[in-house]
């Protein structure tokens, strides 16, 4: 057993973050969690575990991504214009270089590496359209460590062909990697059918990836209302639904297991949908700004009690920080209310956007039961950050709150000093304090 003491945030279930200024974890063998409380009780109920003690640092779940490109990262902050020409203009020539194993395997490992260096310990990828990048891209994060629900992303048709596959290839070549790769890794990895959006799926595809998640019980990944002329164009590939969200309902695609990345432009009827079926969110605010999607109503939407996590979307996002995805989504709850001063409502601060992507973000993949705090019997993933990188010295700003503030807004890229799964120390920063 591992016993780790120091400052803690823990996410409460019902909303916010409880603060343990002298607090302790205790890590089973098996890597998970069997007690939280104070250091105190910790040092006399587990005196002969040896203690690690983390000064001067902050001990947080891990941050947990639930919406992201792999194939994309070598474009983050890469391009102009907005979302369909970027995809054909950026996104698509660079997704079909992934059909060369020796570049997929460079990219994968790279993506992985960042993401644990970052702080993310959870992750939900669309990989290339190819079996083998994707398979690859299962090796590496095996390897790397991480938790992943990933998938091969499926297109038919209105993009490239080198990048095109036929209904029966997609669904095959998914069934193969989920029977190789969905729960290995003593559960860290998880298969996940993953249609890249309406626009890019035939009728035939929809239907057989809504038929494959129910027989096969696996998770959806998909795009909802991203862009206005991303609605036009499903309006019009669609004539005979009602909505961007009716068309995936019609095809089997809403259920719980259903993570609908963006989703800023839905009716009240959508969202009534989206919840009956009791789908998720992706929250994506750096990429909305980055492609002038839109600015989704984030206090709205959960106030209406939709189940909501924050995505990067690299590379539409310009970086696997999750901290400075916890970052925008503050600040785009502001600008919403800078729009819509008739409506103003209260924003989203540092705390809850931190509580977005740790147990929200759990939650929003169905992973609330394993992670995304410190309940005793989840799997131990959390990272140690490091004080020294964002407070100044003597600086007087040191309550908890103003310290999570702190990590969100102005989080250094060498903030986080060790990044730990299932209780095995996957990234160490090298001479840490």
């Amino acid at each position: 057993m591992r016993l780790y003491t120091g400052f803690l945030v823990h996410p409460l279930p019902q909303g916010g973050l409880e603060y343990l200024l002298d607090g302790a974890l205790v890590v089973s063998d098996f890597g998970q969690i069997v007690f939280m409380g104070a250091r105190a009780d910790a040092l006399c109920d587990y005196a002969d575990i040896p203690e690690e003690h983390c000064e001067n640092a902050v001990i947080l779940p891990g941050m947990v991504d639930t919406h992201v490109h792999l194939p994309q990262y070598e474009a983050a902050a890469i391009g102009t214009g907005e979302l369909l020409n970027w995809l054909n203009t950026y996104i698509f020539p660079l997704e079909a270089r992934f059909a060369d194993e020796e570049y997929a395997h460079i990219q994968s490992q790279r993506f992985f590496y960042d993401a644990v260096r970052l702080g993310t310990t959870t992750m939900s990828v669309y990989c290339s359209s190819h079996r083998r990048a994707t398979d690859i891209a299962f090796e590496a994060a095996f390897h790397a460590g991480l938790r992943v629900c990933m998938g091969k992303t499926m297109m038919d048709n209105n993009a490239p062909e080198n990048i095109l596959y036929s209904p029966d290839e997609n669904i095959n070549d998914s069934l193969a990697l989920a029977k190789a790769w969905h729960g290995a890794g003593n559960g860290r990895l998880q298969y996940t059918l993953t249609p890249r959006f309406a626009g890019s799926c035939s009728r035939e595809l929809l239907k057989k990836t809504g038929e494959t998640a129910h027989a096969e019980g696996l998770r959806i990944q998909t795009h909802l209302s991203e862009n206005p002329s991303e609605l036009r164009f499903i309006a019009e590939l669609f004539p005979e639904h009602a909505s961007y969200t009716d068309v995936y309902h019609a095809y089997g695609l809403l259920t719980d297991k259903t993570i609908m990345a963006h989703s800023i432009y839905l009716s009240s009827q959508e969202k009534s949908l989206l919840k009956a079926h009791n789908c998720a969110i992706a929250h994506c605010p750096c990429s909305n700004r980055f492609l002038q999607s839109g600015v989704m109503a984030l206090r709205q939407m959960l106030n209406e009690g939709l189940r909501i996590g924050l995505g990067s979307d690299v590379a539409g996002g310009s970086s696997l920080s999750m901290f400075n995805e916890a970052k925008e989504a503050a600040e785009s709850s502001k600008t919403w209310n800078i729009l819509h001063r008739a409506q103003e409502m209260p924003t989203v601060g540092a705390e809850e956007a931190l509580w977005l992507a740790t147990l929200g973000g759990a939650r929003a993949l169905g992973l609330d039961e394993v992670i995304g705090n410190f309940t005793v019997g989840k799997d131990a993933d959390f990272i140690v950050c490091d004080l020294n990188e964002i407070l100044p010295q003597k600086s007087s700003f040191v309550s908890p709150e103003n310290i999570i503030s702190r990590l969100v807004y102005g989080a250094h890229p060498h903030v986080v000093s060790k990044t730990v799964v299932q209780g095995k120390v996957v990234y160490q920063k090298q001479n840490s304090r």
